[in-house]
């Protein structure tokens, strides 16, 4: 039996009889769009036989060999990888992160308003002192 490692990219694969296809640590989903084929996933008991429309999802955890069902048989298979979020944070890091600014835009806001009440004071003493100053004139 000879190995085939399917890349990354998503596409359709024609499998011969004895042609096995290798899926190793790629999380995505397979359909089967022609034909009968055999999935083997490591740590599954059960191997599993797909027929045309039939798909099977995997997970980045999974080692998949997938080959037609009979030895002379042909089969056709769909790959299509699931798509990776490079710029996603995990969920508590980001959690944590958003629950940094809003304590930092709460600290900002109790600053504006201490800033507030002394400018509030600053203009009661100025409109004092301009009554004093009028008074005098």
């Amino acid at each position: 039996m000879k190995s085939q490692f399917y890349a990354d990219l998503g596409g359709s694969l024609a499998m011969q009889g004895g042609q096995a296809v290798r899926l190793d640590g790629r999380r995505g989903e397979v359909i089967v769009r022609s034909g009968r084929v055999w999935l083997t996933r490591r740590g599954d008991l059960d191997d599993h036989v797909l027929e045309a429309g039939e798909r099977a999802v995997l997970s980045a955890s999974d080692e998949v060999v997938i080959e037609p069902w009979q030895a002379n048989g042909r089969a056709v298979v769909d790959w299509h990888p699931a798509q990776r979020r490079v710029d996603a944070l995990p969920r508590d890091a980001a959690a944590f992160g958003l629950r940094g600014v809003a304590a930092g835009a709460a600290a900002v806001a109790a600053g504006l308003r201490r800033t507030a009440g002394g400018f509030a004071t600053l203009a009661r003493n100025a409109a004092s002192m301009a009554r004093r100053a009028q008074g005098c004139i």
